[in-house]
């Protein structure tokens, strides 16, 4: 069955997937993605202090403009798709766009990235809770780059992804 990311990306350079089984009803599991907060996602904090510590040694500030992902389309208690444009080799500002924007986009130079959660439901009060990031850049040479980006950063973006599938998991169980 097509996902609503199939919709915005269809064919990624690059993609991750994971997923979760969760013995909680879709609904509450529904619930828990939608108020999934930064924080409830510990072990992402010594990644981004890393970047943060990279973007101060090469640029002499903090990275203070991590990506925005705006909503691109949502199936409620299915699928929930986010998207952001950006440059994140260069530790560079994400553009916060609107749906329209983002399927439009095409400037050179850039990446267009979308993050989503999709749900189904196994019966018995089982829910599988599946996470995944696609990304598709805009030109040669943003793709040069991206692939030497994310061979460094896929590691650590599996371990946020499982880490907030964990954090769901953990809220939709009362936890």
């Amino acid at each position: 069955m097509p996902t609503l990311a199939d919709r915005y990306i269809p064919v990624p350079e690059h993609a991750e997937r994971h997923s979760i089984v969760i013995r909680a009803p879709r609904e509450r599991v529904w619930a828990a993605v939608q108020n999934l907060r930064p924080s409830d996602i510990k072990a992402a904090r010594p990644l981004f202090a890393a970047r943060d510590l990279i973007s101060r040694l090469l640029h002499g500030h903090a990275q203070s403009d991590l990506p925005s992902f705006a909503v691109l389309a949502e199936e409620p208690g299915r699928e929930v798709v986010h998207g952001v444009v950006g440059q994140w080799w260069r530790l560079g500002a994400a553009a916060n766009l609107t749906v329209a924007d983002f399927e439009t986009f095409d400037s050179p130079g850039y990446g267009k990235a979308t993050f989503g959660f999709l749900l189904t439901d196994l019966g018995g009060g089982r829910t599988r809770l599946t996470t995944e990031t696609r990304v598709v850049t805009t030109s040669p040479d943003a793709r040069r780059a991206m692939a030497r980006y994310w061979l460094v950063i896929r590691f650590g973006s599996g371990l946020v992804r499982r880490a907030m599938l964990g954090a769901v998991k953990r809220r939709a169980a009362g936890r």
